[in-house]
């Protein structure tokens, strides 16, 4: 099994300017673990052998910088858009967290409602850049059948003062995700999934290359025209 955690590969300056693409980064960790082993397993084996293909054979990590040549990058969303694929109608993990807001919410819960759920941190760039977007998809659909949930690796305590009190992201948030990041397997941030009543991935997308709301929108008007 591998676990997925990602190691930042761009320099400040690089960072600014892919501030509307995604945290860049390559899985370079292997899974020790108490991560449960999913559906999403193979699909997260090829993701991390195509991303160390891609990592090795960089012209400039093998001049010694610490970035991805351009060549290497145009790759990526390819990479992305196959493990998009290869996901697609799998179940998600079986999900048991606490919000900031102290409610607690188990798999059960869940079953039933559609479900925009969306890893993030709080530096990075491109997933800030995306809150006005998601927050536009929640007013959508505010009080219909779909859950909105924004899984943080950060700390409840770095995140109540910010994005608790000021309302900044209207997703519920989960703080101290990283363990739910492991089981779902990603390679990148921002990682959005939209999953069906059953628990099925519908969608599923990795960076900020296009607007989420638009990409969303008719997914969710879909799902919820079918119950």
């Amino acid at each position: 099994m591998l676990l997925f955690r990602f190691l930042i590969l761009e320099t400040q300056a690089k960072a600014r300017i892919s501030q509307y693409l995604l945290c860049f980064t390559i899985v370079v960790v292997s899974l020790t673990a108490k991560a449960q082993s999913t559906a999403f397993e193979p699909c997260a084996s090829k993701l991390y052998e195509s991303f160390q293909q891609l990592y090795e054979s960089n012209s400039s990590r093998k001049l010694g910088l610490n970035y991805l040549s351009n060549s290497s990058r145009s790759k990526i969303q390819i990479v992305y858009d196959e493990w998009a694929e290869c996901i697609k109608g799998q179940s998600i993990p079986r999900l048991d967290f606490t919000t900031l807001n102290g409610d607690g919410c188990n798999d059960p819960d869940l079953r039933g409602k559609v479900l925009v759920l969306n890893f993030w941190f709080k530096s990075c760039a491109p997933c800030v850049a995306e809150m006005p977007a998601l927050n536009k998809l929640y007013n959508e659909f505010k009080g219909r059948d779909v859950l909105f949930i924004g899984f943080a690796s950060d700390s409840e305590q770095a995140l109540k003062p910010t994005y608790l009190n000021t309302g900044k992201f209207l997703f519920d948030i989960v703080p101290n995700s990283g363990n739910i990041a492991k089981e779902f397997k990603f390679a990148g941030y921002p990682t959005t999934y939209i999953v069906d009543q059953q628990g099925k991935v519908v969608k599923a997308w990795t960076g900020y290359t296009k607007d989420p709301y638009d990409t969303a929108k008719p997914i969710i008007d879909r799902l919820l025209s079918h119950r």
